[in-house]
This record gives structure tokens, sequence and C-alpha cells, in this order.
């Protein structure tokens, strides 16, 4: 069974289309890596809240470290919030490329058929394409990437006139592309997210821990496929449950006894974030520890320094990730272990529940620690949960290196 899931494995990597995603992941890395950098530095280091400005007053003795920030902050914007327009290039032209057309048309054609899907104003008329452009975008992107270049191919494979195989598609593909755009801005007029987020809220009250434990899995689940998800990647410790457990907390002096046990603060972003979406950091351990392909160590060199701060992009396009049902079990998998362990020592009355703010930036497993003002059983489930992911981890990063060496075998073959 083992051999046929490899070879399987090793099949479906070299289809045309797993190809062309493959090699739109690679042209997104260095992308992505160094707005990962740019990220981590501006809100961790050169951001008064960031956690390495207060530990170390970083903003009070840097000279222009508001000119830095400045700088990371437009490296930041033109990599991470605009990746979803690299990635609908790269699909289109690694499609073509694939299908052997011409690669720069249908990257330009599919940069242009996703902008005008994205667009939606203001009404104000100002340009508004938040978040189709970021992260949360990238799948739809990349699909929309390649069914361009399919249909470019198509239509230059067709007996068609050579004047309209060029004018027609991209004709067909705008005509697409404002429609969408139209039902796209339909929905956001009915408030449609607005009323199923409410509908979600509204039915979960009573079941917060199963709550917690369902968007937690959706999140990483959608991360894998590379779709915003209901938990954002830092605690915002803005929301009401947030609010109402701190100002407990502070009457109290303690957290022990917050209205709100069970929340994204309390368990998701406290004990299943390490390393951002998945527990990363503890794949990044396994890999480094244990994997003999060298591209992936190599990779997890240089995503460690984002993912200490709970930044999980590079990890995502580096390895990848993204797509891979390789990782996707223990991707899922692990932040789920860690949230239900977290939610036992909870109900036991072992640790106190988050409820103090914590810095931008602040590592993952000592978020619990600052968060229950400095609780050292937290601090000690956050390691040995750490640890346990790592050992959760590592027969999958096996499993990745026999798939390669398959591959590579196949290839020789």
């Amino acid at each position: 069974m083992l051999v046929q899931i490899l070879y399987l494995s090793a099949k479906l990597r070299n289809t045309k289309i797993a190809s062309a995603v493959r090699d739109t992941l690679i042209l997104l890395f260095p992308i992505m890596l160094l707005g990962s950098f740019a990220e981590v530095i501006k809100f961790a280091f050169l951001t008064k809240n960031g956690y390495m400005a207060r530990m170390f007053g970083i903003t009070t003795w840097l000279p222009y470290n508001n000119e830095l920030s400045w700088i990371m902050g437009v490296v930041f914007h033109c990599t991470i919030e605009m990746i979803a327009l690299y990635a609908v290039y790269g699909a289109a032209y690694y499609t073509a490329k694939e299908y052997g057309q011409n690669t720069a048309r249908a990257g330009a054609v599919g940069l242009l058929a996703y902008l005008v899907i994205a667009f939606q104003p203001t009404a104000d008329g100002i340009p508004n394409f938040s978040p189709f452009l970021m992260s949360q975008g990238m799948l739809i992107a990349i699909i929309v990437g390649y069914l361009c270049s399919r249909l470019l191919t198509a239509f230059e494979n067709s007996k068609l006139d050579q004047r309209y195989k060029i004018v027609s598609p991209i004709l067909i593909i705008m005509i697409i592309s404002a429609l969408i755009n139209l039902l796209g801005m339909a929905m956001l007029k009915m408030e449609v997210p607005t009323y199923v987020a409410s509908f979600v809220v509204d039915h979960s009250q009573s079941h917060a821990l199963l709550y917690v434990l369902g968007l937690g899995v959706l999140t990483n689940l959608l991360a894998w496929m590379a779709v915003g998800g209901p938990f954002t990647n830092s605690p915002t410790f803005s929301d009401a449950p947030s609010m109402a457990n701190m100002n407990a907390a502070l009457k109290a002096g303690s957290s022990w006894n917050v209205p709100y046990k069970f929340t994204d603060t309390t368990l998701f972003h406290s004990f299943a974030n390490f390393g951002g979406s998945g527990v990363v950091l503890a794949l990044i351990i396994a890999i480094l520890i244990f994997s003999k392909k060298s591209k992936n160590r190599n990779v997890s060199k240089w995503a460690i320094f984002p993912a200490i701060f709970n930044n999980h992009y590079p990890m995502m396009l580096g390895i990848p990730i993204l797509f891979n049902p390789v990782f996707l079990v223990p991707f899922v998998l692990v932040p789920l272990v860690n949230m239900l362990i977290a939610a036992l020592f909870i109900i036991l009355h072992w640790i106190p529940a988050v409820a103090y703010p914590v810095p931008s930036g602040t590592p993952g497993p000592l978020i619990a620690f600052i968060g229950t003002n400095g609780n050292w059983l937290s601090l000690i489930l956050g390691v040995a949960l750490l640890v346990l992911d790592v050992f959760i981890y590592l027969p999958f990063v096996k499993l990745s290196d026999r798939i390669s060496q398959k591959a590579g075998e196949i290839d020789e073959n």
C-alpha cells in the first residue's frame, strides 16, 4: 500500500498542472520570504508595541527607526499584501510554458483578468482590492491564471483565423472576469459574509469549546488551501470575549476565573499557532533534525527566523505545504491536538486562561506564559506541546523525503 501511495504521489507531481503550480510556488518563495522578514522586523522590532521592541527598547535608541519601519512596511505591502498578483502571473506563465504557448502573453492576460475580478471600488470610487491581493487570494489567483492560460492555449491550437486567436480569448476572459466582479460586488452589498458570520456566532455560544475547535480546524484547512480562515494569525485582544476576560482579570488580579475560558485567544493563538498556521515551527524543527532532503533543510533554515515570530509564509511556499497532500493531515491535526490538551488543562484548573494582552510578534510558546501574567505551567505546557508536535510531524517528514526520492527515480526512468 505504501509503495502504491509513493508511486501515485510521484506520478501526480509530474503532471502538467502540478508542475505549473510547483513552479509558481518556487517563483513566489523569495518574494514571500523577503516580505516575511520585512513584516517581522517592522511589527516585532520597530513598532513600539512589538515584542522585541519592548524587550530591548529598540525604538528609543535605534537611529532612524521610523524611517526603517516605513521601508519595511513598503516592502511588506509590495510583497505579502500583493502576493496574489505574482501568483496569478506565475500560474498563467508556467501553464502556458507546459503547453508550449506564449508565456508572457498568458501571464499578462491572467494578471489583467485577476485585477478585473479583484477590483471593488468604494462608494467614493477609491480602488479597493483587499483581501484578494493578499495570501488569502492565492488559490483563486492560481485558478484564474491556470484557466486563462488554458483558454489561450485552446484558441491557439484551434483552426480559427490568426486574427481571432488572440482577440477572441482575451475578450471572453474580460467578459467573464467582469461578471465575476459584479457577482462579488452584489454579495458584498447583500452583506452575505456578515450574515454567515452572525449565524455561526449565534448558534455556537452555548458550545464555546466545539466552536473554537471547529473554526481552528477550518482555519488551518483553509490556510493549507491558500484561503483566508476565520481566525487571524495573531491575537488582537480587541474582540468582546477578550475584553471581558481582560477586565475580569484586572479586577480579580488573575485570569483564573475569567468568563470566557474557550476562545480563539485562549486556545488557538496561545497553544496552536506556534510559528503560524499548522504549528509550522514544529515542522521546521522536525525537518532540521530528521530530514535528509537538502532543499527542505535549506528552506527551513531561511524560514526559522520569521517562524519564531509566528510568520508561516515562507514554509507554506518553500516546502511547499500549500496543496501538498503529504502535510495536510499533520497541518490540521497538530493544532487540534494542542487545543484539546490545553482545554483539558484549563478544565482541570491546572492553568489559567490567557487574558492579558501580549506584544505583537510574541513567539508562539511564550504567548500563554505572558498572557497569563507569568504562569510557569503554561510555559512548560507550551514547550511540551511543541516537542509533541515535532514527533507528530516526524513520520510525514520522512514520507515526504521518500516521495521526493521516488519522484527522482521516476524522472530518471
